[in-house]
């Protein structure tokens, strides 16, 4: 069954507020989605300009330092 009173006219005016609200909240979501995914590329950029790896734990020539557990006392 259909609606007995469709007044399209009346609902778009009646709506025009709702409508506004929801359009902004999409475009405000994309541009944050945007900025996200800029900002991340924009991070995950090599930051030396040789393109050099750096060491994390120190220089490649150091010597590894292994852990021994030491014994249990009775």
């Amino acid at each position: 069954m259909s609606a007995p009173d469709t007044d399209t006219e009346t609902q778009k005016k009646r709506h025009r507020p709702a409508l506004i609200g929801i359009k902004t909240a999409i475009i405000a979501g994309a541009l944050l989605m945007i900025a996200g995914v800029v900002y991340a590329v924009l991070q995950a950029t090599d930051p030396s300009p040789e393109g050099e790896v750096q060491p994390v734990d120190g220089p490649a020539d150091a010597e590894p330092v292994i852990a021994t557990p030491e014994p249990v006392a009775d």
